[in-house]
């Protein structure tokens, strides 16, 4: 029997993983081993390891590789926390293939430990382009991974080019498009009485109508000394609008710390109207992406999620320069007038078509099914070009 490990380290990361899970618990042919680490386990993030047994998976080992700061140097030491961590564990339990997902810091850690460790390492959605740091540890990840399952056939001729053997490539589609379609459709007052009983704020439950905005914003790391500058004009743009706002948390990268006091000044000085969350279950944020009127902000949801449901997307800032577009998004730079501008549009233009770029609710299923069956690389790497 197979022994595959996947490690999780975010809300973000397990609604790609989720479907992966489910696919790989069913199958009789596989010892499924699931490492919960990083911000799942932060009471700062909404302690989501419990959305993860909840959800009915049982959890291997819980690690806590996380440093506080949020700056620069404590992301690096985090990282070095992790790949000691994880080493030991897959020492103790002794995967034959450990999964990772994305362009993370934490998934790096776990490449790094499970190449050194002589572990087959699979690796989901690389091969895509973006900004900040992502950008680096992604194709970093590539070249320690030996079984590849990018989205689109697009960033598998990426993955290619830098030298990875053809045959080990799998075209899969994204797995958060199989939660995203199978997601239930609420009306606006089913998803109210969702989101009701989790605000923090009571006025703000009479301000929230049909006509809110989604804003996500998430450090750029490449770009810690204009963090400051860039939630400002961000944060300016979004006052000239009378919406209710539902906000979330950044993730916990370096100048988090930045972003978290304008946030919490922000919701103080708007009152009403402002309604901050640290974390959704995923049916509920596909959802609230499903009624938003536009989302604003850097999320890579915006770019490969909103698009399933034709939702206007105002993109700003170089977090996601590089990924592919669909028809729904405005790029916008820092600029408070350029923001105010694309939100205008995007509000007058309403809902697009919508597109199922990223997959057609199978990818999880179909990553699976490899990665039990596949004749294993060998863990030795050779660049074929």
């Amino acid at each position: 029997m197979r022994k595959i490990c996947v490690v999780t380290n975010s809300r973000a990361d397990y609604s790609r993983l989720k479907t992966l899970l489910e696919s790989l618990k069913k199958r009789r042919d596989v010892e499924l081993q699931l490492f919960v680490i990083g911000a799942h386990l932060l009471s700062t993030y909404g302690n989501t390891v419990k959305e993860i047994e909840r959800d009915g998976f049982t959890v291997t080992y819980k690690m806590h590789t996380e440093i506080e700061g949020r700056v620069p140097v404590t992301m690096a030491k985090s990282t070095g926390a992790a790949i000691a961590e994880l080493a030991n564990a897959f020492y103790n339990f002794k995967p034959d293939v450990v999964v990772v997902h994305g362009d993370r810091y934490e998934a790096l850690s776990a490449a790094i430990a499970a190449s050194l460790m002589n572990i087959t390492v699979a690796h989901i959605q690389g091969g895509e382009v973006s900004g900040t740091i992502d950008e680096h540890l992604r194709h970093a990840i590539t070249k320690l991974a030996h079984l590849h399952f990018p989205s689109t056939k697009l960033a598998a001729k990426r993955i290619i080019a830098m030298g990875e053997v053809a045959k080990n490539v799998y075209v899969s589609g994204c797995p958060a498009s199989d939660i995203l379609l199978r997601a239930p459709k609420l009306s606006f007052e089913e998803l109210r009485n969702k989101v009701l009983p989790m605000v923090r704020k009571e006025e703000w439950k009479e301000t929230f109508t049909k006509d809110f905005l989604l804003f996500l914003y998430h450090p750029v790391t490449t770009e810690f000394d204009s963090l400051n500058s860039h939630i400002t004009e961000t944060l300016g743009a979004l006052k000239e609008f009378p919406q209710s706002l539902v906000v979330l948390w950044p993730n916990i990268d370096a100048g988090s710390g930045h972003i978290v006091p304008a946030l919490k000044e922000f919701d103080r000085k708007e009152g009403a109207r402002v309604g901050l969350f640290d974390n959704f279950s995923f049916d509920t944020y596909a959802n609230i992406m499903r009624h938003a009127r536009v989302i604003v902000g850097n999320s890579s949801s915006g770019i490969r999620e909103a698009c399933y449901f034709g939702t206007p997307v105002v993109n700003i800032g170089s977090r996601q320069e590089g990924r592919e577009r669909t028809k729904n998004i405005i790029d916008v730079e820092h600029d408070k007038k350029a923001i105010v501008a694309a939100i205008k549009k995007q509000l007058s233009r309403g809902k697009y078509k919508p597109e199922h770029r990223f997959g057609d609710g199978t990818a999880g299923e179909r990553i699976a099914k490899v990665l039990a069956t596949v004749k294993l690389p060998n863990i030795q790497k050779r660049i074929t070009i």
